[in-house]
């Protein structure tokens, strides 16, 4: 608690230290200038955009005390789709523009942060730094960036000090704490015991081995489990997930200029408990930008950004496959204590191997996962005006991002059970780097009714690192996680057996050479003409494939601008649109077209005490005919605003074609698993509305609403050589619990599920009964699951029942079809602002319709498999029963009926986990992500000691979500692979977080 009263002390309490720091200096004057926005390589009035363009300034973020970029856009731009995969400290956000375009490889935008590409750069930025956010949709404005801006780009900039200004200083802190939303209905301890009963008793037989062993853990007689009703329940999600998680967030910045030179410093710290035990998130960067005239003609800056981040805790799945789902351990753990020798909080071992389950708080202790990211960015800027209307600018910009992960699995674990139970140790390591220099050549000029802007521009792009990878065996059982990070000597294998040799690997140097020129023409201020090319060359690409050209063009009329609506006041900007350009992709791998050997101890020998590392051919065949994917994109758009700035939005329309798709494939080779092939073609269209209007503006209160909604459809058109011959699909797997549980197919969406249709349960009626051996027997015509759902048993009343799609009286893999698509039909956010006196108000909703999830917990959960003794959804309590109330099994089938009359819930199956229908949810929802209340002192109320601004304020993010989705999260989405999105398996739970901040300026 220490560091907790400390940290409240010091965000408070800074806000009286800051002024001995600030600079009285004569107050600026601000004039109002034109919004701008950055397009391409250089700014442009916004007036003056012919390019579907979304953006929101930093003044928007302000209310948003969240600590990812990420997150405070989300909804907030028409046609950009943010997602949290799951609710993790410092977790993965997706940002997918347009719906994306690849099949296989990554859908992410090209960011580039003042000026500099930099990857994952929404999550390394403060919200408070961000001066503005803009959003290049259509390949009329990414086509400039060629090989990268195929899934649009995010061009983020980052605020900076103003000449001639004052010195001031700016604290924004704030401390809050998540908690867990909700959790998962699982049996109590009655309902538990109940359902061990019948699976142990199942076969009837008084004092065989199940009988016995019922009898010995639970109870011996049916009337005595009765007890469990009055049996203290273990709440395992409420144990692990319940923390209090306690944030503490500062923000420092420090800002002014001179007559020739500005400077912005800024700091941020973050420091995040998880809601998880032993989890939690820390984060400081620090960002210097100074900017300095030399003389008229001559500008430079420069740009130094340092982050670092340490992520703890091994979350609920490290990949998100069964073997690693640590969320099952807290939902089917036995709920309470008791039914073994071995106290519930000490490691059982039998129950471990009986039941696949460990004490969830206990596996918690014995897994630890350490993960550290430094970023550095260096950047400089040189400005040469050659003339009053030429100007000559060259950037240069190093990044660099070094990732360590330090993991120790203790004796409890699967890992360390599997090696004589002794800790197991890995680390991991990577470093890359990226070298750009861009420059470019600008030409202005204006005459009589005519406006030009050419830019040419020239750029070099190189990408580089290297990783490695040491998985040490047999530690101590004694020593402790820091210990055996610190010494991994003091691992010693048993006699006769040698420690793997460490992995390393070489990231391929990714170079790119690129040429660009843009047009800009404005006649009588009434139409626009923009027309650009970019060649770039990339050594991904073998020799005679490596150049691609992606030229664009768009036009715009001002309306407005003409003599017939010159005079009409209530319309004060009406702005037509239409944009057609190509844009390409080559995120792949370097030299896939060349054999290169891979050397790392997978490959090698033993020799002597020690392995000796080998050299192999890639399991990636080559492919030199590989070239660029391409993105063909045609945008037609509308921008209003009316009754002088009160209502303002605009409307696009767009369609996206993706052709010559970079897919890795299958291939039927020895010796080699895939091919990076060109392959299939890709469609997305929708529409995107924007608008926003000040409904109240008076001087003591303020009303004002944003709003926006995407619609996008995405179709694949052509899948080329990834079929079999006669086919028009291929199944995919998600890496779940379902198999191939999804489907890429021509003239459907990316991302659709495909399984089998849930009809229920077999009930009486579908059987024929022999009193005389009291066995059910399946009526000839009726389908059976038992191959497909049931492990091959005799399928009994009660079971899960799949329906016989294509009639052939049997269940097969050929009676699954597509479930639904994770891509909504639309989607968006709208915010309203209030203001009253020196009071202020903001609510910000985000929603999606029509978008489907897979809830894989709830299939594993409702499914037994192999296992007894796993706790169940609270489903199952309202399963078919073979029991009476007695405990007697029940066989006659008029009993049997009566007995079930009001259950609807089919017998958990034994067979393989697949995906039915019955995991299959909408997933739309209504989430008031937002909620602000502020409150600012009247200004000159502190002026006396310094004070500018002081404002207080409470939020509440993640307030509440309105959805039919029974899960943790409606977004919840842990797969990493286009084709597979929407899966809510073992992801960590989604938090509601109560905040406090102040907000001051010196």
């Amino acid at each position: 608690m220490d560091k907790k009263v400390q940290s409240i002390k010091w965000l408070y309490l800074t806000a009286f230290l800051i002024p001995v720091l600030a600079m009285a200096q004569e107050k600026e004057k601000e004039t109002k200038i034109d919004e701008v926005v950055l397009v391409g390589y250089n700014k442009v009035s916004k007036k003056d955009v012919t390019n579907a363009v979304s953006s929101v300034k930093g003044e928007a973020l302000k209310d948003m005390p969240v600590n990812s970029a990420a997150e405070a856009i989300q909804g907030r731009l028409a046609g950009v789709q943010v997602q949290a995969s799951e609710g993790k400290p410092g977790g993965d956000v997706d940002i997918t523009i347009r719906g994306g375009t690849s099949i296989t490889g990554s859908n992410a935008p090209l960011y580039i942060v003042d000026g500099i590409q930099m990857d994952n750069a929404m999550t390394i930025l403060s919200p408070k730094e961000i001066e503005s956010i803009e959003v290049l949709k259509d390949a009329s404005s990414t086509s400039i960036y060629g090989s990268r801006g195929a899934n649009g780009v995010v061009l983020i900039t980052t605020k900076s000090g103003r000449k001639k200004a004052i010195t001031t200083i700016n604290y924004n802190g704030f401390t809050g704490v998540r908690k867990i939303m909700n959790t998962l209905d699982v049996l109590d301890p009655y309902e538990f015991v109940l359902y061990q009963y019948e699976l142990y008793k199942k076969n009837g037989v008084v004092g065989d081995a199940d009988d016995i062993a019922f009898n010995t853990r639970y109870g011996s007689t049916y009337k005595e489990l009765e007890k469990y009703k009055s049996v203290q329940r273990r709440d395992w999600q409420d144990e692990l997930f319940g923390n209090e998680a306690f944030n503490f967030t500062h923000n420092l910045s420090v800002n002014g200029g001179s007559e020739k030179s500005a400077f912005s410093f800024t700091l941020n710290h973050v420091d995040e408990d998880g809601i998880m035990l032993n989890s939690g998130f820390k984060r400081s960067m620090a960002n210097f930008k100074y900017d300095y005239d030399i003389s008229k003609k001559l500008k430079f800056g420069i740009n130094a950004r340092y982050g670092r981040s340490l992520t703890n805790g091994v979350g609920t799945s490290s990949s998100g496959s069964q073997s690693n789902n640590r969320l099952r351990n807290s939902v089917r753990y036995q709920p309470f204590e008791g039914g073994s020798t071995v106290p519930v909080d000490d490691f059982d071992p039998s129950y471990a191997t009986n039941t696949n389950l460990v004490n969830p708080l206990l596996l918690n202790d014995n897994e630890v996962r350490d993960h550290r990211i430094n970023d550095l960015l260096l950047n400089a800027y040189l400005n040469y005006n050659i003339t009053k209307d030429l100007t000559f600018r060259s950037v240069v910009g190093y990044v660099q991002r070094d990732i360590s992960t330090n993991q120790f699995w203790g004796t409890v674990t699967a890992q360390a059970r599997a090696n004589a139970d002794m800790p197991i140790v890995q680390l991991d390591r990577s470093q890359t780097r990226r070298i750009t220099n861009t420059n470019t050549l600008n030409y202005t000029k204006k005459f009589g009714q005519h406006k030009l802007d050419v830019l040419l521009g020239q750029e070099i792009i190189q990408t580089d690192g290297e990783s490695s990878t040491n998985y040490v065996k047999w530690f101590p059982k004694s020593i402790l996680p820091n210990e055996a990070f610190a010494n991994i000597a003091a691992a010693t294998p048993p006699p006769g057996l040698i420690q793997d040799a460490a992995r390393t690997a070489v990231i391929a140097p990714d170079r790119l050479a690129s040429f660009f020129g843009r047009v800009n023409y404005i006649f009588d201020n009434k139409y626009i003409f923009t027309a650009s090319v970019r060649a770039d060359g990339s050594n991904v690409f073998m020799k005679g494939n490596q150049w691609g050209y992606f030229p664009a063009a768009s036009l715009a009329w001002k309306v407005k601008e003409e003599k017939f609506l010159k005079d009409v006041d209530w319309l004060n900007e009406l702005k037509l649109r239409v944009g057609y350009g190509l844009s390409g992709n080559n995120r792949i791998t370097s030299y896939l077209w060349a054999n290169f050997y891979n050397i790392n101890a997978n490959n090698g020998y033993v020799f002597g005490t020690s392995v000796t590392p080998g050299a192999a051919v890639s399991t990636t065949q080559t492919n030199p005919n590989v070239k660029w994917e391409a993105t063909v994109s045609k945008n037609a758009g509308i921008d209003f605003e009316f009754f002088k700035g009160r209502l303002y939005g605009s409307v696009d329309g767009y369609i996206t074609d993706t052709k010559d798709l970079l897919v890795l494939a299958k291939v039927p080779f020895p010796g080699y698993a895939n091919q990076f092939q060109n392959s299939g073609k890709t469609r997305n269209k929708g529409l995107e509305f924007t608008v926003g209007g000040s409904v109240i503006d008076k001087e003591n209160f303020g009303w004002k609403i944003d709003a926006n909604i995407s619609t996008n459809k995405n179709t694949i058109l052509s899948l080329g050589s990834g079929t079999a011959a006669g086919q028009d699909y291929y199944l995919v797997q998600s890496g779940g619990i379902g198999g191939f549980d999804f489907i890429a197919k021509v003239g459907s969406s990316v991302g659709t599920y495909y399984g089998y249709v849930t009809e229920g349960r077999y009930e009486i009626s579908d059987f024929d009964y022999n009193a005389s051996t009291k066995v059910y027997t399946l009526k000839a015509g009726v389908p059976s699951s038992s191959a497909i759902a049931l492990g091959a048993k005799a399928v009994q009343p009660g079971d899960l029942k799949l329906k016989d799609l294509n009639g052939d009286g049997q269940i097969t893999d050929a009676d699954r079809q597509e479930l639904g698509s994770a891509l909504p039909k639309f989607y968006g956010g709208f915010n309203q602002t209030f203001r009253y006196k020196n009071f202020d108000m903001s609510l910000f909703f985000n929603f999606s319709v029509g978008n489907k999830v897979y809830n894989a917990n709830k299939i594993e959960n409702t499914t037994q498999y192999l296992y007894r003794d796993n706790n169940m959804d609270a489903a199952v309590a309202d399963r078919w029963r073979w029991f009476d109330n007695d405990g007697v099994k029940v066989t006659d089938p008029t009993q049997l009926a009566a007995l079930n009359a009001n259950t609807t819930m089919w017998t958990p199956p034994t067979g393989q986990y697949i995906l039915h229908s019955y995991g299959i949810e909408d997933g739309s929802f209504l989430r008031l992500n937002n909620v602000t209340l502020g409150y600012t002192l009247p200004k000159g109320s502190l002026e006396m000691i310094g004070v500018k601004n002081f404002r207080l304020y409470a939020t509440v993010n993640n307030l509440f979500v309105i959805t039919g989705y029974s899960g943790y999260d409606p977004e919840a989405s842990t797969r990493r692979n286009p084709l597979t999105p929407g899966v809510d398996y073992a992801a960590y739970p989604r938090s509601r977080f109560f905040v406090t901040g102040v907000d001051i300026t010196f």
